[in-house]
């Protein structure tokens, strides 16, 4: 967010930053002073602590996701999602790929000759299989959908139900499929370790425990602010021009 606040300030616009995780009284005293065209919101919901001022209802506002009190409070605000904004999604899964790949390395383990279990073949899985196997892995995809596990078999790798991934033999296993789904059965037949990289809180259902499990949520930003920032520069940037436009 530091990055693309620095990208959007310009002789002809004025940006206030401001790195938060609640909404808080010193936030409703900024709105107030400064009655913002446009808010952008980071992707997970900000806690409110305190009842947000009028002076943010005019405003356009581009949000990660929204839960069900920021969607009350926003009721009368345009809204844009940049995790709905194609070019985002795409740019920012081709940066998680690789991000990925920065946190595997400290395993101290090679990629060339392993195999690696996926889940899921959203566009975060896609780019993380196309890299790791261009590096000369192994990827099995297993999937919830018959389309996408016959996508993944056009793809030439191998792909399995989801029901069946406790089956298969491999040497790592990533999750991209952002919900509970991993279950006590599941565990108890999944050995090898498991990095997640779907949003908090993970694949893990409650009472789940494991010693070789790792969260790896918000990769872009932890390894590639920068280019991070630029990615959601952008998005919002074309989501404007298009707003312009239409």
């Amino acid at each position: 967010m530091k990055v693309l606040a620095k990208n959007l300030s310009n002789e002809h616009r004025t940006v206030y930053y401001k790195n938060l995780a609640v909404w808080d009284e010193e936030l409703n005293r900024t709105v107030l002073e400064f009655h913002p065209d446009f808010v952008v919101l980071p992707i997970h919901p900000l806690l409110v602590e305190v009842p947000l001022v009028l002076g943010l209802s005019k405003a356009v506002v581009f949000a990660g996701k929204l839960n069900d009190e920021w969607r009350e409070i926003l009721k009368e605000n345009e809204i844009h999602f940049y995790l709905e904004d194609e070019g985002f999604i795409w740019h920012n899964a081709v940066l998680t790929a690789e991000a990925f790949l920065s946190s595997f390395y400290n395993t101290k383990r090679a990629i060339l000759g392993k195999k690696f279990v996926i889940t899921g073949f959203g566009r975060v899985a896609k780019m993380v299989a196309h890299t790791l196997r261009s590096m000369g892995a192994e990827i099995c995809i297993a999937v919830r959908s018959n389309v996408q596990l016959n996508e993944a078999k056009a793809f030439r790798y191998e792909a399995v139900d989801l029901n069946e991934v406790g089956e298969i033999d491999g040497d790592f296993f990533i999750n991209t499929i952002p919900a509970k789904w991993l279950d006590e059965q599941f565990n108890t037949k999944i050995s090898m370790p498991i990095f997640d990289l779907a949003s908090y809180p993970g694949c893990l259902q409650e009472g789940i425990n494991r010693k070789q499990y790792e969260l790896l949520p918000a990769l872009p930003g932890k390894f590639f602010p920068e280019d991070a920032g630029n990615v959601l520069y952008e998005s919002i940037v074309e989501q404007l021009r298009r707003r312009h436009t239409c």
